[in-house]
């Protein structure tokens, strides 16, 4: 893992930090962007002693969960990625973000439990028409995930009232995945208390197929 030779404090390491390119796709300024940050005008980078091991876990997240799921399904829709310790803060403090993102979406801080790692916040709006039209059940794309993508560490879904136009959902991959599946429609649950067999988890993905046109 070697350490990029700039500052991303400065103008000019910003504009290279944004341009490295995280997979075929996805290049880190994606990921940068928050309305936290925005408003309360705070710097949404990382430090630079963790910038290398924030585009290694943040090519990690895009290569092997963003990359398939938009190969599958069409546009993911990058919603949050990264957050600084400041900018986190700001956002536990005002707007109910996680108290600790370290692992998570601070993708420049290790978890004490589950080691370095990266989570974005994505829709897909394939999927949020065929959910929103009643085609398909939300929890069909974590069975495609679960089933599809290996490397996954925790799927969460959202259903707080400015969601309601899309199906919005945190996807993290993790050095030790956490391996949870968390939905707060209807209250907190999880969707692995009660897994579909492997027979049914096919059909219910395939009906999303179908639905999505994917």
């Amino acid at each position: 893992m070697t350490a990029p030779r700039f500052d991303p404090q400065s103008y000019s390491g910003l504009d290279r930090l944004g341009r490295i390119a995280l997979s075929e796709s996805f290049h880190m300024r994606e990921f940068l962007y928050s309305e936290v940050a925005v408003h309360y005008q705070l710097r949404n980078v990382p430090d630079k002693g963790g910038l290398a091991r924030a585009v290694e876990v943040g090519s990690k997240l895009c290569g092997l969960l963003l990359e398939p799921i938009q190969k599958q399904f069409g546009r993911v829709h990058v919603r949050s990625g990264y957050r600084s310790l400041e900018v986190n803060a700001a956002g536990v403090e005002k707007h109910n973000c996680a108290a600790d993102n370290r692992g998570f979406h601070t993708w420049d801080h290790p978890s004490d439990r589950h080691g370095w790692g990266a989570t974005a916040c994505i829709s897909v709006p394939r999927l949020s028409k065929a959910v929103l039209s009643g085609a398909s059940s939300y929890e069909s794309i974590a069975w495609w995930i679960y089933d599809h993508l290996p490397e996954w560490g925790h799927v969460e879904f959202f259903a707080t009232p400015e969601h309601s136009d899309e199906v919005c959902f945190n996807l993290g991959w993790q050095e030790i995945p956490k391996k949870t599946i968390t939905t707060w429609r209807g209250g907190r649950d999880s969707l692995l208390k009660d897994i579909p067999s492997e027979q049914e988890r096919a059909t219910i993905v395939r009906n999303l197929l179908n639905a999505c046109g994917a």
